[in-house]
């Protein structure tokens, strides 16, 4: 014998509103569930088999939900970054954090576009933008300054350059995010004449590093990202013109489905890789 009252307190409902699903059950499934006595409810044959059914279905629903769980809890913490930032930031670094982490599993994707695939089983993606990425979460991982570049080769044979209207001179290599003009226009260059005779046509990349990489073959002057041009830098292999420095209006930032910070891992990475980021970032 059971009661509406107690089913309520068990599922912090009223009896009313108890009496009034089973009834909506009832007329659903065109069959009555429950035996309505003076002194409480019953079962009925039918509800009777419906409940055991019921108890089955619930419990493969449990043990579905135990499944992934463990699978989530288990499978590898999948990230995607493109190559220009992970031989610069994340891969030398990587280290650490699997050192702190041992039983976090890591996967690297460095594929342009996979964040236009709504399939893409990826955990985190590191990009380079303004932080406007529509349905997920993000948080910044680092400012970016811009200077021109060169090979010390190419200065000492194309040089000196004292004055930015030196760029004139010199082939301007050139990437699909990061135009040469909004630069120039930061740095006082007069535009409305070609900015002091300067006109960036020079080989147009969609890949920072291979724009840098052509750069440290003597192939012309890039704007780099001081970010990605440190390492180069500090080996010699690039050397900066003039002393300006401008901020981008773009940064490096992480960005994800809000339910993907529910898995430890991916709260262990983000909170690894921002301190990284920012401790980097001060030592530059």
């Amino acid at each position: 014998m059971g009661s509406f009252s107690k089913a309520g307190e068990a599922l912090a409902f009223t009896h009313s509103a108890v009496s009034h699903q089973i009834r909506q059950l009832e007329e659903h499934l065109g069959v009555r569930l429950l035996q309505r006595l003076p002194t409480g409810v019953v079962l009925t044959p039918e509800g009777a088999v419906y409940l055991a059914e019921v108890k089955v279905a619930l419990k493969r629903l449990e043990s579905a939900e135990m499944l992934l769980k463990e699978h989530a809890a288990t499978r590898p913490l999948r990230i995607s970054v493109l190559a220009s930032f992970a031989s610069s930031m994340v891969v030398p670094e990587l280290l650490s954090f699997l050192q702190q982490n041992p039983t976090v599993h890591i996967e690297i994707d460095a594929r342009a576009g996979i964040e236009n695939d709504e399939q893409a089983d990826v955990d985190v993606f590191i990009r380079y933008g303004k932080g406007e990425w529509p349905n997920f979460d993000s948080v910044k991982l680092l400012d970016v300054e811009l200077f021109p570049v060169c090979s010390p080769e190419f200065h000492i044979n194309h040089g000196p350059f004292t004055h930015i209207r030196d760029l004139s001179r010199v082939v301007l290599l050139r990437h699909t995010m990061e135009p040469w003009e909004g630069w120039l226009k930061a740095v006082g260059a007069d535009l409305a004449d070609g900015g002091d005779g300067i006109i960036p046509a020079g080989p147009l990349f969609t890949d920072a590093r291979l724009m840098l990489e052509a750069a440290c073959d003597g192939q012309g002057v890039a704007l780099a990202r001081d970010v990605l041009a440190e390492k180069s830098l500090r080996e010699g292999r690039l050397v900066r013109l003039f002393q300006m420095r401008v901020p981008s209006p773009q940064g490096y930032y992480a960005y994800f489905r809000p339910g993907a910070i529910s898995r430890a891992s991916v709260r262990l990475f983000l909170d690894w890789l921002e301190e990284t980021c920012k401790r980097l970032q001060i030592h530059q």
